[in-house]
């Protein structure tokens, strides 16, 4: 039990890249610190507004009940009514808020990450990620905590048809597209689109296959969904080549992103689908400035392939939410990262949505004339490129490693002109990546060992000497030994 003198209890909650993470069951993503998080976001929204209404959501995660029962907690001693979804996207969550004028979006989920994590994420009115402006205010209020004094409590609403407000929103572009010709594998990674997805696909006439769709709390993502596709493994792929069909789609756990398999087996990356619709919005002069907001992550064979086209890219700091800021400062219309984010900004989506994302690729694929990712995908020729990631307990300043930045100093001059080095911790892991992306003369071995080695400094440098490092190739997702 926690009592409120424990230091873990006391100690400050923070909103992070995206959201609150944790381990579920410790803290602040147990029930305390939820139902605190909870009195916080209540104590803001009365003050801020008459009678407040919240829209909140889950996937499949086993903690997800819990972390939603305390949160609502919070919620409705504060006299905020709650319009619980059950399980939905986060996107999902993104489209109701905004559309049912609801005062902000709480979505319970760890996206990517295995069933024992969870987390917290804010949704704006707009259906627009939370200002971080307000989400520090936020933040000032839950860690005060105070305790209501209401008579007027809030209620809950029980909206699981929503669900189907949502799938009938997703389908309506593309509903007088034939699809009966196409087929397609989906891999719901055992998560919020194990329902959503295949839906969709089948309302609109596609030949559907779908893998694992059957959540059991603990499944999510496990063996399944964008992350191991992206890893060079799982089922995916296999069945595609097996049952002769045209696409593969892989979501993660909240569906925020996709990861596709093309028609040969071949892994189809952010990077990929970001010039097949920018080739696409381009032809019909839809794609604002000429220009795809991307990530300093992205293969320079992106930029390559767009340069004849007349398109420019502009990056920004890795995260989808910097990508969705630099879009709407500067008007932009499509941006997003390598790891599946797709972002069509326009009067009527605001966030990256993989359902979305993998239902305007399969109607590009439709009016294309023989029905061919592969073809579609393969000019986008990319540079050898590598991410390394490792298992960390800290997360000290990287500047502050001496051995490290001498060593990143020296690969940078080994590697030559044109290469690219980008080193970070993740912002909802215990994780140190290392990304190398070479030049035509430089090797993948070559680049593999770069990037080990920098992992092993700042592993050294924490005294994890025997923490796991990963390499994957980006190009194919495959796992390096």
């Amino acid at each position: 039990m926690i009592e409120l003198g424990d230091k873990d209890f006391m100690d400050q909650i923070e909103f992070g890249t995206d959201g609150i993470r944790q381990t579920a069951g410790m803290w602040p993503i147990d029930v305390i610190g939820a139902q605190k998080v909870g009195l916080g976001i209540g104590r803001f929204l009365i003050e801020t507004r008459k009678k407040p209404r919240v829209v909140i959501g889950r996937d499949t995660r086993i903690s997800g009940d819990m972390l939603s029962c305390a949160l609502n907690s919070g919620l409705l001693s504060f006299g905020v009514d709650v319009l619980d979804i059950g399980v939905i996207t986060t996107p999902g969550i993104a489209y109701l808020t905004r559309n049912k004028n609801a005062d902000l979006g709480i979505v319970i989920s760890a996206s990517h990450n295995n069933w024992t994590e969870n987390g917290i994420k804010l949704i704006g009115q707009d259906g627009f990620k939370l200002d971080e402006n307000i989400e520090r205010i936020i933040e000032k209020y839950i860690n005060e905590a105070h305790r209501s004094h209401l008579e007027d409590f809030g209620r809950i609403f029980q909206q699981e048809t929503w669900v189907e407000d949502y799938i009938q929103y997703l389908i309506k572009p593309f509903s007088s597209t034939d699809f009966q010709k196409m087929s397609v594998v989906l891999d719901c990674a055992n998560g919020a689109a194990s329902y959503i997805a295949p839906r969709c696909f089948e309302l609109l006439g596609v030949k559907t296959i779908v893998l694992n769709n059957y959540p059991s709390g603990t499944n999510i993502n496990l063996d399944s969904g964008s992350e191991i596709v992206r890893a060079g493994k799982g089922q995916l792929g296999p069945t595609v080549i097996r049952e002769d069909c045209n696409l593969g789609i892989a979501y993660d756990g909240d569906a925020d992103r996709a990861i596709f398999i093309d028609e040969t087996g071949k892994m189809v990356d952010g990077d990929n689908v970001l010039f097949i619709i920018g080739e696409y919005l381009n032809s019909i002069g839809n794609l604002n400035g000429n220009t795809i907001v991307t990530t300093e992550m992205a293969n320079m064979g992106l930029e390559h392939a767009l340069a004849p086209l007349g398109i420019n890219i502009i990056y920004t700091q890795v995260g989808d939410k910097y990508v969705v800021s630099k879009m709407r400062e500067e008007g932009y219309r499509l941006g997003g990262e390598q790891s599946g984010h797709v972002i069509i900004l326009d009067a009527d989506h605001t966030t990256g949505d993989g359902i979305y994302t993998s239902l305007y690729l399969a109607n590009l694929l439709i009016q294309s004339k023989n029905l061919s990712l592969n073809l579609l995908s393969s000019r986008v020729v990319k540079l050898p490129q590598v991410i390394a990631s490792a298992s960390v307990s800290q997360k000290p300043n990287l500047e502050s490693i001496n051995d490290f930045v001498l060593e990143r100093k020296k690969i940078i001059k080994l590697l030559g002109r044109g290469a690219i080095i980008n080193t970070r911790y993740s912002g909802t892991e215990p994780v140190f990546r290392v990304m190398i992306q070479g030049t035509e003369s430089n090797s993948l071995d070559e680049i593999v060992h770069y990037a080990k080695d920098l992992c092993r400094l700042v592993q050294s440098f924490n005294g994890d000497y025997n923490a796991r490092i990963e390499a994957k190739d980006c190009t194919t997702g495959d796992l390096i030994e």
